[in-house]
């Protein structure tokens, strides 16, 4: 797992998503919903869209079947339904590597 200073992420309403950790199957993020929950450290896992949705971070369409990260919490979560697009999220991480290399 890759520990990152924090990848900031916008998503709708004032959602703030933090990347903390990563790796390719698993993320640690903190997930901040004005109003809603706030969780400080949240495991979420990669796997397939089981219905169709919205990404929480570009607001981009998912279809069932597509590559998502969603939380892994038990009990479930109230972001539970929440899917990031894993295309968006390791378009994201690249670009922070990027700048990271670039830097140094």
């Amino acid at each position: 797992m890759t520990t990152l200073e924090c990848l900031p992420l916008t998503g709708a309403n004032g959602l703030r998503i933090e990347i903390l950790e990563h790796s390719d199957t698993t993320l640690i993020i903190r997930w901040i919903e004005p109003g809603r929950c706030h969780y400080g450290e949240q495991r979420w896992r990669r796997r397939s869209a089981h219905s169709s949705g919205t990404c929480a971070v570009s607001r981009r369409k998912i279809r069932r079947g597509d590559a998502v990260f969603k939380p892994a919490e038990r009990p479930a979560p109230a972001n539970a339904s929440a899917m990031i697009a894993a295309e968006v999220l390791e378009h994201a991480l690249a670009a922070e590597e990027l700048e990271h290399a670039l830097a140094a």
